[in-house]
């Protein structure tokens, strides 16, 4: 029998504005979505969500409902705050409400995607899957 696995669980949001899904960028991990860990005390996972992206890009959501689980661990040889932690990741089909994107010091661009291009953006990154089952389903 394994022993219990300790992670920490992230709320990922496929913000749908216009047909296109907007894509973060990471100065340290590359291709991102907006969203984040839960913080203690949370237990409404979409005021969570909407709260990280929120901070993230000043972009007000609704959540709809989660279509794709993972699980990863942020590599260490990475100057990040969560360099080594392991993430259970759920993302959730989100539309855009209201807001123009400001990002916070986390990412340092951004663009917005659609089916004939998110490979582009997002090719050997941990949302990669996540893009390819949400638009197959599209």
């Amino acid at each position: 029998m394994s022993s219990d696995q300790y992670c920490f669980i992230g709320l990922k949001a496929m913000i749908v504005k216009d047909g296109k899904i907007l894509v973060l960028s990471d100065p340290q991990m590359g291709a991102d979505l907006p969203g984040g860990k839960i913080q203690e005390g949370e237990t409404n996972l979409a005021k969570a969500l909407k709260r990280e992206v929120k901070e993230e890009t000043g972009l007000v959501i609704s959540v709809g409902n989660p279509f794709f689980v993972w699980m990863f661990t942020i590599p260490t040889d990475v100057n990040h705050r969560s360099a080594g932690k392991k993430i259970f990741s759920v993302a959730f089909a989100c539309t855009y409400i209201s807001g123009d994107v400001k990002l916070s010091p986390e990412h340092d661009s951004f663009v917005w995607v659609d089916q004939t291009n998110y490979k582009q953006y997002v090719e050997g990154s941990n949302f990669k899957k996540a893009f390819d089952i949400y638009f197959k389903h599209q």
